[in-house]
């Protein structure tokens, strides 16, 4: 009889009956998951999205049953992130996924992490050297492509269309970096076959909005006609607008005579850019999505399965010297879907 069994007995019947019961409910267990142990560095925790890819990991990590081992906050130092890497492993981490400061300074602890069996995923970045067994990120050049697209789209009804005289400055990221190169090939290379008669002028930033600014003002000054602006980052956008106040081209989007003005990243502040009329559109990046694919492929790695180069329904997945690459869409963000709650600007503090 049942109350006869013995408490070993009884504990494997009751945990027999509760695995029926969520097999027939439709619930899954992560089994086989939680030995995967995972050792988590953002870049620093002092913007919004830093904050929310940390988040959006620890949630994506735990439905799938792992255990994080830490996540510590490198605040900004390479030679942090490095030492607190190597530590997670020397914890028991046996997957490391970050998101690099520095694509050559992180090489050492990938390579530590190579030689001891480690799993190593990287976020929206691939480092310089050793191998990875995925880097998840954004189609830059895709975002870039799209910026581009959408800057045709608007050029078509500006009247500088009417005599092919439509001037677009181009404010690019930091070319030595993946980021700026690619955002900057996506955006041209399109353009200029959407739009063969658009003069297109480029100009670096290095990321920053003090030469974003300076050269906003030096083309304006020399083409006050300019048609358009194309920011590689929406942490340009503040000061390139207030360039074009000063400049008498501070119009509201839509209004006559202003600059069309397009970026990339999705940032709260870009989105609420929009919503104010000072930014036409931006491209979003994938940042949910960030955390559920690198979960997803642990667990396909983990359970014997291979990345398998190609194209996805959400992107592609490219070979690269430091391994395979699954770079995915980003998403076009415009007054009528600023709003959207699948952006992750407006997952922010939810």
């Amino acid at each position: 009889m049942i109350f006869n069994l013995t408490r070993r007995q009884s504990a494997k019947t009751l945990f027999s009956a509760v695995l029926a019961l969520a097999l027939s409910s439709g619930v899954s267990f992560a089994e086989g998951n939680a030995d995967v142990m995972i050792g988590f560095t953002p870049k620093f925790l002092k913007d919004d999205f830093q904050t929310l890819m940390l988040d959006l990991s620890k949630k994506a990590f735990d439905a799938k049953g792992f255990t994080l081992v830490g996540a510590p906050d490198p605040n900004g130092d390479i030679a942090a992130q490095v030492d607190a890497l190597t530590n997670l492993m020397a914890n028991g981490a046996n997957v490391i996924v970050f998101a690099p400061l520095d694509a050559a300074g992180i090489v050492p602890v990938v390579e530590k992490a190579n030689e001891a069996g480690v799993l190593v995923f990287s976020i929206d970045d691939s480092p310089a050297g050793g191998k990875v067994t995925a880097t998840v990120r954004a189609d830059n050049v895709n975002a870039g492509a799209q910026g581009a697209e959408e800057m045709a789209k608007r050029l078509a009804t500006a009247p500088c269309s009417k005599d092919d005289s439509c001037i677009v400055l181009e404010l690019q990221g930091a070319l030595t970096t993946p980021n700026g190169l690619d955002r900057s090939k996506g955006f041209a290379e399109t353009l200029a076959k959407l739009a063969p008669k658009v003069q297109i002028i480029q100009r670096p930033t290095e990321w920053t909005a003090d030469m974003a600014a300076d050269a906003a003002q030096n083309v304006l000054t020399q083409n006050p006609n300019l048609a358009g602006i194309f920011m590689a980052s929406e942490l340009m956008a503040t000061a390139v607008n207030a360039q074009l106040s000063a400049a008498g081209k501070g119009a509201a989007v839509g209004e006559d005579g202003a600059v069309i003005r397009i970026a990339i990243d999705g940032t709260p502040q870009g989105l609420q850019l929009i919503r104010d009329k000072a930014l036409d559109a931006t491209v979003s990046q994938p940042l949910s999505a960030y955390a559920t694919k690198t979960a997803e492929l642990i667990e396909l790695v983990h359970g014997g399965g291979k990345i398998e180069i190609g194209p996805r329904d959400d992107g592609q997945v490219i070979d690269t010297p430091v391994g395979p690459q699954y770079q995915l869409k980003a998403t076009l963000v415009t007054a009528e879907n600023v709003d959207s709650p699948d952006l992750w600007a407006n997952q922010v503090g939810k």
